[in-house]
């Protein structure tokens, strides 16, 4: 039971907004503006951006 419920934990949880995507470029990412991380990530229940469904695929480095 206990790995049933830890399987779905870890394969429900969303995948967490890479830096490149919530850094600006003149730190190394791809922002313009700090407020261009809505672009990429989505703001979720817990306070924390994870990355939109648009970008999972193309997302290999981190």
């Amino acid at each position: 039971v206990n790995a049933l419920i830890f399987s779905w934990i870890a394969f429900t949880t969303p995948e967490p907004c890479p830096r490149k995507y919530r850094v600006t470029t003149e730190n190394g990412g791809l922002l313009a503006n700090p407020s261009d991380i809505h672009r990429y990530c989505d703001l979720d229940y817990g306070g924390k951006f994870v990355l939109r469904d648009e970008y999972t695929d193309e997302q290999g480095d981190g």
